[in-house]
């Protein structure tokens, strides 16, 4: 006896499942639904099932129209379809009667229930990621918003993040679902794979009750997507500059006669996409450099050291994705 099943593993990924049925509630076999990506034009077809089902497994995160055909029923298409990172979406269809050359256009975009599974999390979008303070624009900083979590102000050795009790190193990272943890103490904050906000396109940070491709640690499981190109050209220029002579000095440092820590970084860089064939191919690339002179050692600062190249020595770190 031959059993197969599908396992989804953890990826940058998710999926959309649904049920069609007519006006009677019985299930349409056989229909032909597209799931189109609003964004890049790349689309996939399925058949529904004699149970009137169908699943794309696995598609990039984005928002989609949900086309449905069959003969003896008008084309429905249901639009703006929000698809998050690891979060699957259910899009069921009603095919009214007629003639399959009318089109009826439902306007997603509503926030649904998550029903297919119990998962404790969300998903931090681009929009948080681009509008939101980042300090020294570490979009995984945000995490710290996430209900349950909550930072050590001072102390011991870790990420100081902890997450419903769990120890601040119970972590799991992955980046486009390649594993991206810090091998002694793993740490999203200052995680060795340095993300900058420009090549994040959202990122889930489950706290409680993973599924089995999200499940590892005792703390957080945090899924981060990245960018990617579509059918239209972009980018940006940014630099970014802090400086000790804007600052004040510390109350209690002046009351003791310390000195003010010295402070001064530089980020600088570029991000842009667009598509090499439309509805097809399509790139994506950015670059931060990050010069910096700090008081405070650096490994400190951008999380456990490793072995530095010698521009890295000179306090000049620069990050391709």
């Amino acid at each position: 006896m031959l059993v197969s099943s599908i396992v989804f593993s953890q990826t940058s990924t998710s999926r959309i499942t649904g049920t069609i049925f007519d006006e009677s509630g019985a299930v349409v076999a056989g229909a032909s639904v597209t799931a189109k990506n609003e964004a890049t034009g790349v689309a996939q077809t399925q058949t529904t099932t004699d149970a009137g089902l169908f699943a794309f497994a696995s598609l990039p995160v984005g928002t989609y129209t949900v086309t449905t055909e069959r003969a003896g029923f008008r084309t429905t298409q249901k639009t703006g379809n929000v698809l998050e990172i690891n979060t699957p979406l259910t899009v069921d269809v009603v095919l009214e009667t007629g003639n399959v050359s009318e089109v009826v256009v439902v306007q997603g975009g509503v926030e649904q229930i998550q029903t297919s599974n119990a998962t404790i999390g969300n998903v931090v979008e681009q929009k948080a990621i681009e509008q939101l303070p980042l300090n020294g624009r570490n979009p995984l900083t945000l995490i710290t918003l996430e209900p349950g979590v909550v930072q050590r102000s001072s102390g011991a050795a870790g990420s100081g993040i902890h997450v419903n009790g769990s120890r601040d190193r119970a972590f799991n990272v992955t980046i486009d679902g390649i594993e991206a943890n810090e091998s002694s103490v793993p740490n999203p904050v200052s995680n060795v794979y340095r993300l900058n906000p420009d090549n994040v396109q959202e990122y889930k940070v489950t706290t409680n009750n993973a599924t089995a491709e999200e499940g590892r640690n005792s703390g957080a499981s945090v899924s981060v997507g990245t960018r990617s190109g579509t059918n239209e050209y972009h980018g940006t220029l940014f630099y970014f500059h802090r400086n000790d002579a804007l600052n004040s000095n510390d109350f209690f440092a002046n009351a003791q006669n310390q000195a003010k820590p010295v402070i001064k970084l530089h980020q600088y860089g570029f991000e842009t996409g667009g598509p090499i064939v439309k509805n097809k191919t399509f790139f994506f690339g950015s670059f931060q450099g990050n010069k910096i002179s700090f008081t405070q050692p650096v490994d400190q600062t951008f999380g456990v050291p490793v072995v530095y190249t010698p521009l890295a020595r000179q306090g000049i770190f620069r990050y391709f994705v």
